[in-house]
C-alpha cells in the first residue's frame, strides 16, 4: 500500500491520534501541514510543512500545490478551525488528486453552531437536553456551552441568579446555549468515521475517566447497549445530510433521565486513538477499508512524553552517517522474506508456514547469527541443514522494506547542506544486494563504506576512520545514526565522533542499558541520545543551523 495523507493543523497534540492511525497502515505516510514551526508534530510526521496561516490568501494555492507535488490522496483536518475552509476548497483539492474528509458546508453550518444543532436534532426527534431561556428568573443552576466552541472551552455554570448580571443576559443568550445543570451524569465519547461512499464505521465508545482542560487523559472502553438506539438514530441523521470524515460525539448518560446528545464534532476527537487501541482504525475505514469492530476493551492514558534533543554547537555537525540494518531498513523482514523464498525451493521437505514460524521465533530470540542451525534444531531434522542453507544463500528478495520516514529525512538533511554516508557491517555482497533492493536509496549518500572492506566491523575504529577520511571531515563533526549500542554508539563515540543517535524502533533488536554504559564509558554515554525513529533528525540539525545563522 502506498498512501500519503495530509493532516492540516496537526502540529499540536490534537494531531497525534490521527498520525498514529495513519502510521498503523502499512506503507502510509503523513505530511503534517501547520502554520507554526517547532511543534510536537515535527517529531511524528514523515514530512512537516510550515504553511501560510489558514486565513491567508495564499493558503489555498499552497495546499493545492502541495497535494500535487507530494502525491497526497487524502486531506484530513486535525481541528475544528479549518473545517469550513477545507469544505470550500474540496473540489479544487479533488481536481489536484486528493479527497477531503470534511462535511459539506451546509451541514457544517448546523454542526458548528450548537443552537442550530440542538434545534435540528429536536426537530428530528433526537434526544438533546431541552434548551433554557437565560433570564434572571430562570430555574438555576444553568450550564452554558458556547455556540461555536468545542471541548470545555468557555463553558459556564450559573448556580444562582446572583451569578448573572442583568446586562449580561443578552450577550450570553446570544453567545451560549443554555440547559439545566445536571448534578450526576456520565459522559460517553463515541468515535467513528463516514467514508466517501456514505458508509458509517463501527462505533468506538469510551467513558472519560479523567479529563484535563476539556481533553480526556484517561479513557475506558464502554459498551452501553442502551445507548445504541440513540446512536443509530444520530448516525442515520448524519448520513442523510451527506456527512463525511471523522466524527466525535458526546452523549450524556443520566440516572433515570436517559441519554442525550451533548455535542457532535465533525472531526476526530483528541483522544480518538482509543479506537485504534481497540483495533478500530477509523482512517483506514475512511479510505475504503473493512469495517473493523473493536477487538478488545482497553484503558488508554494520554501522557506527556519527553523527547530530549541535543542542542549542538553552531556548525558542529557537518556529516551524518547511517547504519543500514534496522536503522534504514527492516532487517527482520528482509530475513523473513529470504526464508519465505528459500522455503519455496524446499517444497516437499518442509512446510513453508512451519519454517516461517520457526524463523520468527529464532529472530525474536536474537538468534540472527545462528539462524539456520537454530531452525533446523527446532524442526528436529538434521538432514535439512545443508538444503536449507543452500536455498537461503541462493535467494534475494526483490525489495527491501525501507522505513517510511527514511527518504524524506535524507532529502531534508541533504537540503541542509550536510554530507551523508552509509556505514554497514555484514558481508559486503549481501549488503549491496539489500541496497539494490531499496530502489534509489543508495543514491542519497555521498559515501558508502562496508566495514569488512576497511579493517573490521564496528565497533572497531578502522571503519569509522575510513568514513571520516572518505568525507574529508574531522571525526568531531560527524553524527552516527544506528540501532546497536555497542557497534554504532560506543564505536563511533570512541572514534571521536561528535554524537550518536540510537534508533529504538518497535520490534527492534537492541536496547541501550544506560546505567551499564555509564559504568564503563561515561564520556561516550553523555554523547548518545535515543529516539523512536529518524524523524527527530531534521529538527535537531536545523536547530544547529539556525544557531549558526544567528
Amino acid at each position: 500500500m502506498s498512501l500519503t495523507v495530509a493532516l492540516i493543523a496537526g502540529g499540536g497534540f490534537q494531531g497525534q491520534g490521527i498520525i498514529e492511525a495513519i502510521h498503523a497502515m502499512p506503507g502510509a505516510r503523513v505530511v503534517v501541514v501547520d502554520s507554526t514551526c517547532d511543534a510536537v508534530g515535527e517529531l511524528y510526521a514523515d514530512r512537516y510543512v510550515v504553511a501560510p496561516a489558514l486565513d491567508a490568501v495564499t493558503f489555498d494555492e499552497f495546499l493545492i500545490d502541495l497535494v500535487r507535488t507530494e502525491g497526497i490522496s487524502l486531506v484530513i483536518p486535525a481541528t475544528q478551525r479549518e473545517l469550513r475552509r477545507l469544505a470550500l476548497l474540496g473540489p479544487s483539492l479533488l481536481e489536484a488528486g486528493a479527497r477531503t474528509a470534511v462535511c459539506p458546508s451546509a451541514l457544517l453550518d448546523v454542526l458548528l453552531d450548537k443552537r442550530a444543532l440542538y434545534s435540528a436534532l429536536e426537530e428530528s426527534g433526537i434526544a438533546v437536553q431541552r434548551r433554557m431561556d437565560l433570564r434572571l428568573d430562570a430555574a438555576f443552576p444553568l450550564f452554558g456551552r458556547p455556540r461555536a466552541g468545542w471541548g470545555g472551552r468557555e463553558a459556564m455554570v450559573l448556580r444562582t441568579p446572583a451569578d448573572l448580571r442583568s446586562d449580561d443576559v443578552e450577550p450570553l443568550s446570544s453567545s451560549h446555549v443554555w440547559v439545566s445543570w445536571l448534578d450526576s451524569f456520565d459522559e460517553l465519547s463515541i468515535d467513528f468515521a463516514v467514508d466517501f461512499q456514505g458508509r458509517a464505521s463501527p462505533l468506538t465508545m469510551r467513558r472519560r475517566v479523567r479529563t484535563s482542560s476539556g481533553f480526556a487523559v484517561v479513557s475506558d472502553s464502554d459498551n452501553d447497549r442502551a445507548a445504541a438506539p440513540l446512536l443509530d438514530q444520530l448516525v442515520q441523521w448524519l448520513l442523510e445530510r451527506g456527512a463525511c470524515g471523522l466524527f466525535n460525539v458526546q452523549i450524556l448518560r443520566t440516572p433515570g433521565a436517559g441519554y442525550f446528545v451533548s455535542d457532535i464534532n465533525p472531526r476526530h476527537g483528541t483522544s480518538s486513538a482509543h479506537a485504534l487501541a481497540e483495533g478500530n482504525n477509523l482512517v483506514a475505514f475512511l479510505l475504503g477499508g473493512p469495517a473493523m469492530h473493536s477487538l478488545r476493551p482497553v484503558r488508554t492514558v494520554r501522557s506527556l512524553a519527553r523527547q530530549a534533543i541535543p542542542l549542538f554547537e553552531p556548525g558542529s555537525i557537518g556529516g551524518v552517517v547511517f547504519d543500514l540494518d534496522d536503522t534504514l531498513i527492516d532487517h527482520k523482514r528482509w530475513i523473513f522474506d529470504r526464508m519465505r523464498l528459500a522455503g519455496a525451493r524446499l517444497e516437499g521437505r518442509v512446510e513453508t508456514q512451519t519454517l516461517l514460524l520457526q524463523t520468527y521465533i529464532a529472530l525474536e530470540q536474537g538468534e540472527h547469527a545462528r539462524l539456520i542451525d537454530v531452525i533446523v534444531d527446532r524442526l528436529g531434522d538434521d538432514s535439512l541443514h545443508e538444503h536449507l542453507l543452500e536455498a537461503y544463500r541462493s535467494v534475494t528478495p526483490e525489495t527491501a522494506h525501507v522505513f517510511p520516514e527514511v527518504a524524506h529525512v535524507l532529502r531534508e538533511l541533504h537540503a541542509q547542506g550536510l554530507k551523508l554516508a552509509l556505514l554497514t557491517d555484514n558481508p559486503p555482497t549481501g549488503q549491496r544486494a539489500k541496497l539494490a533492493a531499496c530502489g534509489e536509496l543508495a543514491k542519497a549518500f555521498d559515501l558508502l563504506v562496508f566495514s569488512r572492506e576497511h579493517g573490521g566491523e564496528k565497533p572497531a575504529r578502522a571503519p569509522f576512520d575510513a568514513v571520516a577520511s572518505g568525507l574529508g571531515m574531522s571525526a568531531g563533526r560527524l553524527l552516527m545514526v544506528g540501532d546497536n549500542p555497542a557497534r554504532d554508539a560506543l564505536g563511533s563515540t570512541q572514534a571521536g565522533w561528535r554524537s550518536c543517535l540510537l534508533v529504538d524502533r518497535p520490534g527492534g533488536r537492541y536496547r541501550l542499558n544506560r546505567e551499564l554504559l555509564d559504568l564503563v564509558a561515561p564520556a561516550a554515554s553523555a554523547n548518545i541520545w535515543i529516539a523512536a525513529d529518524l524523524r527527530v533528525l531534521p529538527l535537531a540539525l536545523r536547530l544547529a543551523r539556525i544557531n549558526k545563522e544567528k
